[in-house]
């Protein structure tokens, strides 16, 4: 009877974030017509809205099909009033929602035209919120005994670090913790949170059907094993019969051979372009992003191989396209840390070339029966085995852990004074944006979003920025070509709008307004201040100031510096990246995670509601 009990408070604690991300997501993309007509203060609407909130002095309250309760918010202007209460107009009687499923379904159907309301794309979502209260629900369970413990080494602050970001997975989404596909059992066998060992699983695959990022061959999939499961492997091929010098050795993971590799490649198999092996070899954790793996022994080798669940409206598949644009983005990159003698040493680079991916030649570039196979060993700096460095997810900090605890606690020996949370978070946008807005004077802005940039310390000093998944590096080709480097040559869906050429600075800088600060420093603010008590607002100060002076720092032409002030302090809105509206509208384009951009609410503006 206990057990329920507690099972019921923890289901309660998941929806109640999720329903937090849903209707701000809602308010931010403008599902409300939320005006001085809609919008009133408490005190000042009738009675019978009036006593749905007992205790509540202060507040607005918006009042339309639904009612709920609006308070200020730095990052969107206005947001829910946190776990207060939320009404619909049922036959002129208020009627507390207390799901997001039924909320998300009362919004949208007074929102959209019955033929948008008809598109599959909406009852996706609605089955995802459903989804992901379940799933973090599974998390939440775990909460309360998990990273209790201080990490020992350099290894094991990177991964605890990695269990901790996919505790949130993407801020501000409500859909972030859904894995469709995933059963309760997968899920807390191949979510990171749960620290379970995954063992890996290899096929044989034919060179006449494999694509290599390096074909001359410096390191090849087996080297992630030690000697012995290698020799597992190695024996199972000689008894099979199958030459080395005829077929690349891969790893799947375990779920994706069972579910999609087995049932849907049964041709291949059957001609033995594809030979599974019986060997389980190699034990690996997986990280935030579920499909990137990392050792259970320390080790720089990691990692990433597909996983065809949903996540944010796109299968987790690993396609040969973006591995090709990996080495030419990384290649961009590289060169254009060179163009800034002080970006040396700060910014850290995982190698990304080495990966194998199925191609027959009968198929393309963009077919969707490939993406479901492939392989890439991610090399980390060394700095994320060297003593006296802790390789920090960004996104780590964007998460409350139980007791209000947070990680930086941890990383600090002890729960910090509001001066050293304050310092600590001053160097961190200091350095973000010093190293993001020098990148951008050349012509790129890599992915900055907390799941794929992290922090580097060294002595527990932030030494600079480490960066994975190079197929998404940004760029705008004008700045790239003042500083020599030529265009990489992505690979561009034909038909399909982009997000990698960027023609103008204001594309381009609209990634550092949402995913660098409307996502990533937005979510360590939140979490900070809810941690440890500190008014978020005193975070959005420190913000403005270092992206202030990060744009008066680097060296481009003062009209374009212009251009740029006028963009992201000038201007009463700033674009915003739209998470729902997306989802509703997909196409089911394979591999395509559903994007959009609106505009909203401007935090450097200093607008008042």
């Amino acid at each position: 009877m206990r057990q329920h009990a507690t099972a019921q408070v923890q289901s309660k604690t998941a929806e109640q974030r999720i329903m937090k991300d849903l209707l701000d997501a809602f308010i931010a993309e403008r599902f409300f017509n939320i005006n001085g007509t809609s919008v009133t203060p408490l005190s000042a609407v009738p009675a019978n809205v009036r006593q749905l909130y007992p205790g509540y002095k202060d507040a607005l309250v918006y009042t339309g099909e639904i009612c709920f309760l609006l308070e200020e918010s730095c990052r969107q202007g206005v947001q829910w009033v946190p776990d207060s209460p939320i009404y619909h107009d049922k036959n002129q009687e208020w009627v507390e929602l207390n799901t997001p499923s039924e909320l998300a379904q009362i919004v949208l159907h007074s929102s959209l035209s019955p033929e948008a309301y008809a598109h599959p794309g909406v009852q996706e979502f609605l089955d995802g919120l459903k989804v992901a209260v379940q799933q973090l629900n599974l998390s939440l369970e775990r909460l309360a005994d998990q990273f209790a413990s201080v990490p020992e080494t350099s290894y094991d602050w990177y991964v605890t670090g990695e269990r901790i970001a996919s505790l949130r997975d993407r801020p501000f989404h409500p859909l972030a913790k859904a894995k469709a596909g995933l059963s309760a059992e997968d899920y807390q066998q191949y979510m990171a949170e749960f620290s379970n060992p995954i063992g890996l699983r290899w096929v044989a695959i034919n060179n006449d059907s494999i694509v290599k990022g390096c074909p001359e061959g410096r390191i090849e999939a087996l080297d992630v094993l030690n000697e012995r499961e290698r020799a597992a492997i190695e024996t199972e091929l000689g008894e099979k019969g199958i030459p080395r010098e005829q077929y690349t050795i891969i790893p799947v993971h375990p779920w994706q051979l069972e579910n999609i590799i087995q049932p849907n490649y049964q041709a291949e198999i059957a001609g033995k372009t594809v030979v599974i092996l019986e060997a389980q070899a190699g034990e690996f954790l997986a990280t935030s992003s579920v499909r990137s793996l990392t050792a259970v022994t320390a080790s720089t080798r990691m990692l990433k191989l597909p996983l065809s669940v949903k996540s944010l409206g796109a299968a987790r598949y690993l396609p040969v396209v973006k591995l090709l644009n990996g080495l030419a983005g990384e290649r961009m990159f590289r060169q254009a840390i060179t163009c800034d003698e002080t970006l040396a040493g700060r910014v850290f680079l995982c190698e990304e070339q080495h990966w194998w991916g199925y191609m027959p030649e009968s198929m393309g570039l963009f077919d969707d029966h490939p993406r479901h196979l492939a392989a890439q060993v991610r090399i980390y700096p060394h700095e994320v085995l060297q003593e006296g460095y802790k390789i920090i997810p960004m996104s780590s900090l964007g998460v409350v852990l139980a007791g209000n605890h947070h990680f930086l606690s941890t990383i600090l020996g002890g729960t910090p004074s509001k001066a050293e949370v304050l310092a600590f978070y001053t160097e961190l946008s200091a350095v973000f944006y010093d190293i993001v807005m020098r990148l951008f004077k050349v012509g790129i802005v890599p992915e900055i979003h907390g799941q794929n940039c992290c922090l580097v310390l060294k002595d527990n000093r932030i030494a600079g920025l480490l960066f994975r998944d190079h197929d998404s590096v940004r760029l705008h080709q004008p700045y790239l070509d003042r500083h020599g480097i030529a265009d990489p040559g992505y690979h561009i869906r034909p038909g399909y709008s982009n997000s990698l050429y960027n023609e103008t600075l204001e594309k381009l800088i609209f990634y550092v307004q949402t995913l660098g600060t409307q996502v990533n420093l937005a979510s360590i603010m939140e979490a900070l201040s809810e941690a440890y008590r500190i008014p978020e607002s005193i975070f959005w100060k420190i913000t403005e100031a270092k992206l202030r002076e990060a744009l008066n720092t680097i060296d481009i032409p003062e009209a374009d510096r212009s251009r740029l002030h006028k963009a992201l302090f000038e201007q009463e809105e700033w674009p915003v990246k739209l998470i729902i509206r997306p989802l509703l509208e997909a196409d089911g384009v394979p591999g395509a995670m559903p994007s959009g951009k609106g505009s909203g609410y401007n935090p450097f503006f200093k607008n008042s509601f």
